[in-house]
Formats: structure tokens, sequence, C-alpha cells
């Protein structure tokens, strides 16, 4: 890791760094659901409990999921507050024509 200490400052591309958060998650998330005891392995195993195997493909699908989650979050986002600015414009009374703007009374 010592050749990596230059790269600290680097800026990368904002998609790149979805994506390897993305992939970072899906690591965790399959290593949380892992077991690495052996001897809670056998007691599973006579147990019956369904241990599936994990396949590189299934951690790369997780990250494909997590990262279409996170790419479409600014929507989301932006979608709550043209809402959240209709709300308001359709709340607010409708002022008349004759009185002025709170703008042009203060200038």
């Amino acid at each position: 890791m010592d050749g990596l200490e230059n790269v600290g400052g680097t800026r990368i591309a904002t998609s790149h760094g979805i994506a390897a958060i993305a992939l970072n998650m899906a690591m965790k998330y399959h290593d949380i659901n892992t077991v690495k005891d052996g001897a809670l392995y056998q007691q599973y195993k006579l147990e019956g409990k369904n241990m599936r195997e994990l396949h590189l493909d299934m951690v790369f699908e997780t990250a494909i999921k997590i990262e279409m989650h996170l790419l479409g979050s600014s929507e989301r986002i932006a979608n709550v507050v043209i809402e959240a600015v209709a709300d308001a414009v359709k709340d607010e009374p409708a002022q008349d024509d004759d009185q002025p703007d709170a703008v042009e009374a203060i200038s």
C-alpha cells in the first residue's frame, strides 16, 4: 500500500466514485452474510439451515443494484424539491395586483 500514498488527492469522475462505493458496499454486505467460524458453519449444517455459496457474480450483481440506487438519488432529490415548491406555491394565497410585492415595498 506504500505505492498508493501519492494518489490520495487524485480527483476522479463522479460515476467512478459511485461505482467504487457501490462495489465496496456490496463486498461489505456479502462479507457480513458469510460464516467465518468453522464450528458455527458445522452447526448450521447440522441444523439444516440453507446456506448457499457466494460467487463473484453475486457480489457484482449486488454492486450494480446499489450503484443504480445511488445514481438515481439525485433525480429522487430533485423530485422532492419540485414537489415541495409546487406545494408551497399551491398553498400560497393569491396576491392582488393593486398590492405591491414585498420586494417592491422594500426598494
